[in-house]
């Protein structure tokens, strides 16, 4: 397992909206690499809400899922022109069924690190709400 750090930026866009909503962050977390998959663990923090909850993604080829555990538990499924579903669970709050169409999921890891970058609509209890990006630059802590 080794130490990395990530820059994640999200952007959302929401059909009502005159603007986007730019979230960045930068973290701590770890990267191992499991049955040819590459493996980044972080915990987001009190900028996302999600404070007592851990991030996973497995990245392979042409997917990304990204899993959340803790206060919030979700399984999201990224890939190339393919629609997953997946529930959405906030605890105490309730959940949702999310849907999520994959239009570009690039991933590319070095030794010295990596890019993650994955656009994507997003549709609540099957009703589209917006389109999102993500972009994740992961560096080895040296």
């Amino acid at each position: 397992m080794q130490d990395v750090v990530l820059n994640i930026k999200s952007n959302q866009f929401l059909p009502e909206w005159e603007h986007e909503e730019i979230i960045e962050l930068i973290t701590p977390g770890k990267l191992y690499h499991k049955n040819g998959d590459v493996y980044i663990t972080y915990r987001e923090g009190s900028l996302t809400g999600t404070i007592n909850t851990e991030t996973t993604l497995k990245v392979g080829r042409g997917r990304v899922t990204l899993t959340r555990t803790g206060d919030i538990f979700s399984e999201m499924v990224f890939e190339n022109g393919f629609r997953h579903l997946s529930y959405y669970d906030m605890g105490d709050v309730g959940g949702m069924a999310i849907g999520v169409n994959a239009k570009r999921v690039d991933a590319n890891f070095t030794d010295k690190g990596g890019l993650i970058d994955v656009e994507y609509a997003v549709e609540v209890e099957n009703e589209y709400t917006g389109d999102n990006n993500f972009i994740i630059e992961v560096k080895h802590v040296q």
